[in-house]
């Protein structure tokens, strides 16, 4: 049942639907690098649902309403937070990973977190909007230009939602590297115009079709998929930071190795209030789709099987939706 406590400026939602990523599994490994999750919590950062009662204050929404939900909860006060960067507060709290998320059948939120969705939108494709808002900051923060050529390292959810978010700006080429051949097809439906799970950087770079590509997307973990990333993406070019490893993950390259190159790092830390709005926006329009990304759907009475599905992925996988209605 809803807790009793709505405080002011708070609603209390009803889940819909919950994805499950690598990030829940390092989570619930207790991997996650150092300051990002406090225990013990309930996993779930990506969620959509229903307002089920608001707290004293709230005047921008009401029970009833169906709401996608950002999950950082910054203090509003410091230098970051006054910047408008509330992903880089250093004091927040996030729904999911220091607070109770999505994977309860009820969460509290504060209303000003609180986005509607729109009724021609589904609940579960809304809950693509959390990974979808980084991923649009971050190809924002690449600039890329039309016709400018870009590959994706890592097809999981993140590099397939990289695909429809780069497709909109009308690339000459668009790779998609995957290490598990089974993802070809799903990554050709995303959007990409060649696929390869050989990880030879020689030749991958030779699929640019020049001295490398414009733009990479590293959407996958640890040290080698960076490697791949400097080692394809041409002088002058931009990488974009997004997949996240644990803390004793080490890169070492040399020094002088972003200067001889002129090379662009992006560095994603999440995203904004503005990507988050603009990804709702675009969905809402029909300018960029996601639904078709999830693949596999479960309730949360299978969450034990949607949880082996992430981590094994053992068949083609995009999304993985845990439903509670």
């Amino acid at each position: 049942m809803p807790d009793p406590r709505c405080g002011s400026g708070q609603v209390i939602i009803r889940t819909a639907y919950c994805g499950i990523c690598g990030t829940d599994l390092e989570i619930l490994r207790g991997a996650m690098p150092a300051g990002f999750a406090r225990y013990p919590v309930v996993p779930g950062h990506e969620w959509t649902g229903v307002v089920e009662e608001v707290g004293p204050g709230v005047t921008d929404c009401r029970a009833g309403d169906r709401v996608s939900v950002e999950g950082y909860l910054p203090c509003g006060r410091c230098p970051r937070c006054l910047a408008g960067e509330f992903n880089l507060c250093p004091g927040h709290e996030q729904i999911g990973m220091t607070r109770n998320g999505g994977l309860a059948e009820y969460v509290a939120a504060p209303a000003r977190s609180c986005h509607l969705v729109s009724e021609h939108v589904g609940l579960d494709e809304a809950l693509m909007v959390e990974p979808a808002s980084t991923v649009v900051r971050g190809i924002e923060r690449a600039q890329p230009r039309p016709r400018s050529t870009a590959a994706v390292i890592g097809c999981g959810p993140i590099g397939l939602i990289a695909a429809r978010v780069l497709a909109l700006y009308e690339p000459a080429a668009l790779l998609g590297v995957d290490l598990a051949p089974t993802q070809n097809a799903l990554a050709m439906s995303a959007g990409f115009t060649d696929f390869a799970s050989n990880p030879d950087s020689r030749e991958l770079r030779e699929r640019s079709g020049s001295d490398g590509w414009d733009v990479v997307v590293v959407a996958a973990g640890g040290a080698k998929p960076l490697e791949m990333a400097i080692q394809i993406v041409r002088t002058g070019g931009t990488i974009v930071a997004i997949g996240s490893s644990p803390d004793s993950v080490k890169l070492q390259i040399p020094a002088n190795l972003f200067v001889t190159r002129d090379l662009h790092i992006e560095g994603i830390l999440g995203y904004t209030t503005g990507s988050w709005v603009r990804t709702l926006e675009w969905l809402s329009s029909g300018k960029l789709r996601l639904g078709d990304l999830i693949t596999h759907r479960r309730t949360i009475h299978q969450f034990g099987e949607a949880l082996a599905l992430v981590e094994s992925r053992s068949e083609p996988i995009g999304k993985v939706a845990v439903s509670f209605m």
